[in-house]
């Protein structure tokens, strides 16, 4: 009977394993740097504190007193006053559009007011998908009104009533479920990962076989052989798109507010990006093991730089910049933009030409790169 305990051959079976790692560094490189791509990934981009939030804000009344309240605003380092608004309807259209995620409406009339000693209220709208901004947000723009309200009282015998009484409203989502803001991003990544993983391994899978070899010997160009392998999982990108559109719809009673064919058409765009990346990673992948690796050295970026769990903005400013060289930043502003806020194409027509424009290119520079390394 062999022992249980038998160290037999073991420098053997090392020597083998190692030269058979020393034999693929591209895996050995791969399996090192994510370790390290995780760490700063994870110190950099998760900031739980909410800062600088992007704000607009409309001054009806132009007078001193609001002029000192948005340079108590924007001091407060809570809100980043960086856009001024012509009018109502535009302080409004700045949210729709995910431009500001709060905004400021001072009334004509308010440096009068306060004057007078009658209270002079301050409209403020905060836009509720994310739930995490909207109750810092709340709870900011309130303490300020509160400080700014002690600070005139003190200095105004006539005070009498809060001289600041800040209205808060709360849009596209009232109740702050934390599903109308984390769904829309899910179902980008699900989108995303799905069509771009079933393709690198597809392709890649074939080259191992040697199949790909032998469909390279038949009559077939190269451009329609790579149209042909990346087509299918095309339409199970939009299959999966249009299913978990619906389990949203159906399961987390996220309801959509704006335009679903618009939806769905941009949605095939992003897929142009998602089958692009994937035919990409297939051209420096040798084999499934690699593809899988380099699918998931893009994926962490992707869940933790895209705006899909944090916020973009609270990001420092190279993470920031990563963030933009990804194409699901940009779908995820347009699912929560017509999903969360009702936006249309006029609001989102920078995310829009962003995904598309991202989605021929990576596609053309894999399509490239596909065809020579198929020659």
């Amino acid at each position: 009977m062999r022992a249980l305990v038998d160290f037999n051959g073991l420098g053997a079976v090392l020597y083998k394993e190692v030269r058979h790692i020393l034999r693929d560094p591209a895996t050995l490189v791969l399996a090192i740097a994510m370790p390290i791509m995780q760490l700063l990934l994870f110190g950099y981009a998760i900031n739980t504190r909410v800062e600088h939030i992007a704000s607009a804000y409309y001054d009806g009344d132009r007078g001193r007193l609001s002029y000192r309240l948005l340079s108590a605003l924007q001091a407060s380092r809570a809100f980043d006053m960086r856009y001024r608004e012509p009018s109502r309807k535009a302080l409004k259209e700045a949210i729709v559009a995910g431009k500001a995620h709060v905004a400021f409406d001072i009334p004509e009339n308010f440096t009068a007011d306060i004057e007078l000693g009658r209270p002079a209220q301050l409209q403020v709208l905060i836009d509720g998908s994310d739930s995490a901004i909207a109750q810092q947000a709340y709870g900011d723009a309130r303490q300020i009104g509160i400080a700014m309200s002690n600070e005139l009282r003190n200095a105004s015998p006539n005070a009498g009533a809060p001289a600041v009484d800040v209205r808060t409203r709360m849009l596209f989502n009232p109740s702050l479920r934390s599903a109308n803001f984390l769904v829309p991003g899910l179902i980008g990544l699900i989108m995303q990962n799905i069509t771009m993983i079933l393709t690198a391994l597809s392709i890649v899978g074939e080259r191992e076989r040697g199949t790909l070899d032998q469909l390279l010997v038949t009559p077939i160009g190269s451009t329609a052989l790579m149209l042909g392998k990346i087509a299918p999982y095309g339409v199970v990108g939009f299959v999966d798109f249009v299913l978990v559109l619906a389990a949203m719809r159906i399961v987390f009673m996220v309801p959509i507010a704006g335009n679903v064919a618009l939806l769905l058409l941009l949605g095939a765009g992003f897929l142009l990006a998602a089958l692009g990346m994937g035919l990409l990673i297939s051209t420096f992948a040798k084999s499934q093991i690699q593809a899988m690796l380099l699918s998931v050295f893009f994926l962490l970026p992707s869940v933790l730089l895209s705006g899909m769990l944090f916020e973009v903005g609270l990001m420092p400013p190279v993470m920031q910049a990563v963030s933009y060289a990804l194409p699901l930043t940009y779908f995820l502003e347009i699912l929560r933009g017509i999903i969360v806020r009702g936006a249309g194409l006029t609001e989102l027509w920078v995310p829009a030409v962003a995904t598309l424009g991202f989605g021929f290119a990576v596609l053309a520079i894999a399509s490239i790169r596909f065809a020579r390394t198929t020659m």
